[in-house]
C-alpha cells in the first residue's frame, strides 16, 4: 500500500500501531545490548551474526554552563534556528 494514497485516518492509526511496536522492540532492544554489555567480553559470536562491544571517548558542550559562564550575549552569535516539523500521535478517547 502506498502511502501516497492511504487515507489520512487509516495512516494515522497504523502509524501508532507501528510506534508502539517500534517502542516494544527498543526495549528489547535495550535489554539486549545490556546483557551484552554485562558479559564483559569484546567480541560475541552468535550463531549467524557476532557483536563486538568497544570504548569510545564522546566530548560534548555543556551550553547552559556556557551560557551561565558567557551569558546570553557571547553565545548569541553561534546560535542556530532551525524549523522542526513535528508529528505527535494520541490515543482518542472513546465513549
Amino acid at each position: 500500500m502506498s502511502i501516497n494514497v492511504v487515507i489520512p485516518a487509516v495512516a494515522v492509526d497504523e502509524l501508532a500501531e507501528v510506534k508502539a511496536q517500534i517502542a516494544k522492540l527498543q526495549v528489547r532492544e535495550k535489554a539486549l545490548v545490556a546483557a551484552l554489555k554485562a558479559t564483559g567480553r569484546d567480541r560475541i559470536v552468535g550463531t549467524l551474526h557476532e557483536c563486538t562491544v568497544s570504548l569510545s571517548e564522546r566530548t560534548t558542550v555543556d551550553v547552559k554552563a556556557l551560557r551561565a559562564d558567557l551569558g546570553d550575549d557571547l553565545i548569541k552569535p553561534y546560535e542556530r534556528t532551525t524549523i522542526v516539523e513535528t508529528l505527535k500521535v494520541t490515543a482518542r478517547k472513546t465513549s
